[in-house]
């Protein structure tokens, strides 16, 4: 098989191409994860800022395949590690340097903060960070309340992803303190 040879600008555009439609094609819990993602990269984007030295197209990749595991409802719960083996695969698909194809793996293994895999690289702190900030800026709370979960596990949410946004940097922590006491105080007051 012979392998592509694209440009950084090209290849990310086709792994967006490749999330977009495998998850038309699946059965995703959420048909929202498009629009999340897109989120996920104005944030990322927002924090490479912060960080000249971190490699841009890594951490777009890898926004683009962190929920790519998502796309089977029955992954949900431990979708970074299918997400994971499908960066893998397609990044060598596409003739991605095994080097950038291990950064991106980290990225997508590590965006949920578990104690098992924890971000290391700066690239995956800023992904682990953008995907968690995304959440304060978008529906997730609000969709989370009106499927039915608990107020005590949607607070759970909002922690973790205030535990998870701890590496951003001063401005942009500050710009979401604001946000976390807002949703906490909806989330109490959403009606049962």
């Amino acid at each position: 098989m012979v392998k592509e040879h694209l440009t950084d600008t090209q290849l990310v555009k086709v792994t967006r191409e490749h999330f977009i439609k495998r998850m038309a094609e699946g059965n995703p819990v959420h048909n929202w994860f498009p629009h999340h993602v897109i989120q996920v990269e104005k944030w990322a984007l927002k924090i490479l800022d912060f960080y000249p030295d971190a490699n841009k197209v890594v951490v777009l990749l890898s926004v683009w395949l962190h929920d790519i595991g998502q796309e089977n409802s029955e992954n949900f719960d431990v979708h970074e590690i299918f997400s994971e083996k499908e960066a893998k695969r397609f990044l060598r698909l596409k003739g991605v340097s095994e080097k950038i194809v291990n950064m991106v793996a980290h990225c997508v293994r590590t965006h949920r903060c578990r104690k098992e895999a924890l971000p290391k690289s700066d690239e995956a702190k800023i992904v682990a960070a953008a995907d968690s900030a995304s959440h304060m800026t978008d529906i997730v709370y609000i969709h989370m309340l009106n499927e039915g979960n608990s107020k005590e596990s949607v607070h759970s949410k909002l922690d973790r992803d205030i535990r998870d946004i701890q590496s951003l940097p001063k401005p942009l922590k500050e710009q979401l303190f604001p946000l976390q006491k807002a949703w906490k105080n909806l989330i109490d007051t959403f009606p049962e």
